[in-house]
């Protein structure tokens, strides 16, 4: 009989192998010899600068998953401008391939992320021709543009943002469900190849999703809720949902979302305010998701914001916000608080050094700085 998730658990760490083993998953093996040494930074939203570039390139990471809250075609010109005037050091990634062509000439890779698929929603104003807007949703099939946004590098998305929208539901609508659109919407990402994300879903959404997919889905930028039952975070039922379709959790280094929860929302303004996480704690997470479905299954989506982009200000008093409130959040008036000395991508280091501190071999060290995203990306893209 094989090793059950429940006696995975309670074997620990080292029962990782035995239950990749056991559970006789090719697609595990994600530490290949063409993807060792490659590191990817998922969900980094900083802004796009030459000194951050640089940052990069001193860590030695590869791929910069950038992901705004909204990415218009703006933001791709953004992108491309960007790219251009950096091109000896950067290139936007719209296939496995590029990623590893970036690596061998010294570059970063951004995969290009979005968290918020409302663009795609049927939107339109006084003077648009509703029998022809953006996105029509009166035909069938639906016409969208989201093979216009594949073509300009989209390669991750979430499809809604902490409110429930078109497709389906977000954090704070935990019960609501994917939609007739959404399930069309999913179905189409994975046809085209784009990676469908469930860091800001609700969890019935969530597991919709898994439910229906043919293809890797991923929480990005989540971690598990049982160890910090904050709404941002991920049940052990999605996170085994998501292990079950080859994808992966890349843990947040957002300081709330490891030591602020539910509980702590009546403190919100006035304290007892939490310290700094240490990265003892941050990967605590990780081994955690270890514990419970494999090595294979986690990565880094640390959720950084160095810089202020447009869509990423300092969060709101949780006391006046709807979007963000107490039970999200505590007050930071001077902007998001990370991981102690793992708040950039500088930091790496410090993460690695924690990882050889438990015991972790050098394979599955390399499965969780790049190799499993490197995996799905693999797996979820068509090129």
């Amino acid at each position: 009989m094989g090793m059950t998730r429940r006696d995975f658990i309670k074997a620990g760490i080292g029962g990782a192998v035995a239950l990749t083993v056991a559970q006789g998953v090719d697609r595990a093996q994600s530490a290949s010899a063409s993807t060792t040494g490659i590191i990817v930074v998922g969900a980094d939203g900083s802004d796009l600068t030459p000194s951050y570039l640089h940052d990069y390139l001193t860590a030695g990471a590869t791929v910069w998953q950038y992901s705004g809250n909204t990415m218009t075609f703006h933001r791709f010109d953004e992108i491309d401008s960007f790219v251009t005037a950096n091109s000896s050091k950067v290139i936007l990634a719209k296939s496995y391939n590029d990623i590893l062509a970036a690596k061998k000439e010294g570059k970063v890779a951004i995969v290009a992320g979005a968290q918020d698929l409302y663009p795609l929603e049927l939107t339109w104003n006084n003077e648009q021709d509703l029998s022809n807007p953006p996105n029509n949703w009166y035909v069938n099939p639906p016409q969208t543009q989201l093979s216009k946004y594949y073509d300009r590098g989209l390669r991750i998305a979430n499809l809604a943002y902490q409110f429930s929208n078109f497709f389906g539901g977000g954090d704070l609508d935990p019960t609501t469900p994917l939609s007739k659109a959404g399930r069309y919407m999913v179905g189409q990402m994975q046809e085209i190849g784009i990676l469908v994300d469930c860091s800001h879903s609700g969890e019935r959404t969530g597991l919709d999703i898994v439910k229906m997919s043919s293809r890797p889905v991923v929480c990005s930028h989540s971690n598990p809720a049982a160890l910090d039952d904050n709404p941002r975070n991920a049940s052990d039922r999605l996170i085994e949902g998501i292990a079950e379709t080859g994808g992966l959790i890349g843990l947040n280094a957002t300081n709330c979302f490891i030591l602020w929860s539910r509980a702590d929302a009546p403190y919100a303004n006035t304290g007892p305010f939490p310290p700094l996480a240490s990265i003892s704690q941050y990967v605590d997470m990780m081994d955690y998701i270890v514990r419970l479905v494999g090595v294979d299954y986690v990565g880094m989506g640390p959720d950084w914001t160095i810089g202020s982009p447009p869509d990423h200000t300092p969060p709101p008093d949780p006391a006046k916000s709807f979007y963000f409130g107490p039970e999200f959040q505590y007050n930071q008036p001077n902007g998001l608080q990370y991981v102690a000395d793992f708040d950039t991508v500088s930091g790496l280091p410090v993460l690695t050094a924690e990882l050889v501190r438990r015991g972790y071999s050098s394979a599955d060290m390399a499965k969780i700085m790049g190799g499993n995203w490197m995996r799905v990306f693999r797996q979820a893209w068509n090129s």
